[in-house]
């Protein structure tokens, strides 16, 4: 099982104590995305809600369309009840591993930010060799019709 413990006070046990997180790699709960076993991520969170298939208010299939995806935008499109979000929390399991976590902004690749801050380079010279071909070819033209 690909799991690692951790334990120390990270903000999400109570204070003073101890607490343990189980991470989870992504393809293990990419594994578990059928209705006898269903994981999913939501906000970089680990649930098992097989047991609650049956309960869900929605039909199962909606469930299991979210398996092997990151389900949190999904989560929030349904607006689900501050009593869905309370629920949720006896199905988490752990989290994702770290590793496997997406960079702030979403699926964004920050990379690709910086070569759309240059693309405009790519359109200014032929545009600028256009308007200077216009105008030799204004010239020229004025020149051969004066001879």
């Amino acid at each position: 099982m690909a799991t690692e413990e951790a334990s120390g006070s990270d903000g999400k046990g109570q204070e003073g104590g101890e607490t343990s997180v189980t991470y989870h790699r992504l393809e293990e709960v990419m594994k578990r995305n059928s209705s006898k076993e269903l994981w999913l991520v939501i906000h970089g969170r680990v649930y098992d809600i097989t047991r609650f298939l049956n309960e869900h208010p929605v039909r199962e299939e909606v469930l299991l369309e979210q398996a092997c995806t990151d389900a949190s935008e999904s989560f929030e499109d349904v607006g689900h009840s501050s009593d869905a979000r309370r629920n949720a929390k006896r199905y988490y399991i752990g989290d994702v591993h770290r590793s496997d976590l997406k960079p702030e902004g979403g699926n964004k690749d920050p990379s690709k930010n910086d070569t759309c801050k240059s693309c405009w380079a790519y359109w200014i010279f032929p545009i600028l060799g256009a308007i200077l071909v216009g105008f030799l070819y204004r010239y020229y033209m004025a020149e051969s019709k004066s001879s």
